[in-house]
This record gives structure tokens, sequence and C-alpha cells, in this order.
């Protein structure tokens, strides 16, 4: 996206904000900047959970991979 359409539909959303936040819907940000910020962290916030989901199954792996380790030793060892 280029900057200048990146700042165009950061104050169209401004805007919007703008008109809901004096309707009493809720806290916006008060300038561009803020309201650009916002989705910054949003989407890091994403991010953030996009890698979490992905260390949970890396960890859900391992376990898995040591508990059939742990099955095959006692089998071998019960002589089975």
């Amino acid at each position: 996206m280029s900057g200048e359409r990146q700042l165009r539909e950061a104050l169209r959303r401004w805007r919007e904000l703008r008109r809901a936040a004096t309707a009493g819907d809720g806290a916006a940000p008060g300038c561009v900047y803020g309201l650009m910020t916002r989705d910054a962290i949003e989407d890091l916030a994403a991010d953030v959970e996009d890698v979490k989901a992905e260390l949970r199954w890396v960890r859900t792996t391992i376990i898995a991979a040591i508990v059939t380790a742990a099955i095959g030793t006692v089998v071998r060892l019960a002589g089975w």
C-alpha cells in the first residue's frame, strides 16, 4: 500500500471514529498518528498470537516425541 493511500485510509477511518466518538460509542484516537499507531499495534498483537500458536505446536510435538521415546524404551526393557 502506498504512503498516500495509507494516509487517506487513515484519515477516512479517523473521521469515522471522530463521528462515532461524538456519538458516545467509546474511546477513539484523537489524531491520525494515534490511529495509525493503534493499527500497527493491533497488527503486531495478531503476529504475536500467531507466534504463540506456532510455539504451542512445537512444544506439543517435542513432548510427544519424548513420550514416544520413553514408551519405546520401557517396551524394549520389558522385552516385548
